[in-house]
């Protein structure tokens, strides 16, 4: 794949922003670049069918959104309160994918996993409100 300023600045951007974003965030972020959201779309397509993003879909907004892929793959956490993602190390679905292989003969390629639950700070946040209305 031929490198190009263009794919150079999505390349920052998405390295920058390790959360994952949407095609438009992409292109807020490279305005200073003179990137227009046609020519993210295009590069986005071309990442993906080199490997070397991942795209998810938002379950809170249901808007694509991409991550550089550094390695094979990842797992988070997400609040559903204020969607601060944090990464998980290694995987905890190895045993079960050891399992799963073993009872149906399935050869696990891939998984993506975001396990949604509301952070510290929202809980702490959470139950100040409540009890300030008690």
């Amino acid at each position: 794949m031929k490198k190009t300023r263009t794919r150079g600045a999505v390349k920052s951007i998405l390295l920058e922003h390790k959360d994952g974003l949407t095609p438009a965030e992409i292109f807020r972020y490279g305005e200073k670049d003179h990137l227009t959201l046609s020519t993210v779309y295009r590069t986005l397509a071309t990442f993906e069918k080199e490997g070397l993003v991942k795209k998810d879909v938002s379950p809170f907004s249901k808007d694509a959104v991409y991550t550089w892929k550094e390695k094979d793959h990842s797992h988070y956490l997400e609040c559903t309160v204020c969607h601060k993602k944090v990464e998980i190390d290694g995987c905890p679905f190895e045993e079960v994918n050891s399992k799963i292989e073993k009872e149906t003969g399935f050869a696990i390629q891939d998984e993506n996993a975001v396990l949604y639950g509301i952070c510290p700070s929202c809980r702490k946040k959470l139950k100040e409100e409540k009890e300030g209305k008690e």
